[in-house]
């Protein structure tokens, strides 16, 4: 996981925010376009970055919407995984629950190729300097496990705990048949 810096223009008219639980809480990653040159066709080219995530209350809030240049710092991904349990994108709705590059880079009209092929999450790599909204994980929350160790302990017991049970009453039914 190498980092990755970028210089551009954040373009807040054609912001996506997908809707995602963390922690409990019910909120939104911020899907926003960033531009960072012009290709051989003086077409703006741009990547999708994931500017984190932010509470449902304050979904609205608007504090970094400057439109100078915006420096990005984060690390190259495809989005979410895609399963058989993934919940569709409703574009026309404006409802969205899935981060796909390939279907938001076509919402956002976004000409360059590479742009549905992967996207950059937001990282702060310094401690020191972090952002307050959106949400952006830093670089030790990446390789934080979702289940904490107790969680984990805790799911252990109870499937111990039932495992005994079935045996007791198998043992028990074929005793007693």
């Amino acid at each position: 996981m190498k980092p990755v810096a970028l210089k551009g223009y954040l373009d807040h008219e054609k912001e996506i925010k997908v809707l995602k639980w963390q922690n409990g809480e019910k909120g939104v990653e911020v899907i926003t376009p960033f531009y960072t040159h012009l290709d051989k066709n003086e077409q703006p080219c741009a990547i999708l970055v994931n500017r984190g995530w932010m509470p449902w209350d304050l979904m609205d809030y608007k504090s970094d919407r400057n439109n100078s240049v915006s420096r990005v710092q984060g690390i190259l991904y495809r989005g979410d995984a895609k399963t058989k349990y993934t919940k569709p994108n409703q574009p026309a709705l404006s409802s969205y629950h899935t981060v796909l590059p390939e279907e938001l880079a076509v919402i956002s009209q976004l000409p360059n190729p590479e742009a549905r092929t992967f996207m950059l999450k937001a990282v702060d790599f310094d401690m020191e300097i972090r952002t307050p909204m959106p949400d952006v994980v830093s670089a030790g929350e990446l390789s934080k496990f979702a289940i904490s160790p107790e969680r984990h302990a805790a799911y252990e017991s109870l499937w111990n705990g039932v495992t005994y049970v079935g045996v007791v009453a198998n043992t028990a039914f074929w005793l007693y048949l």
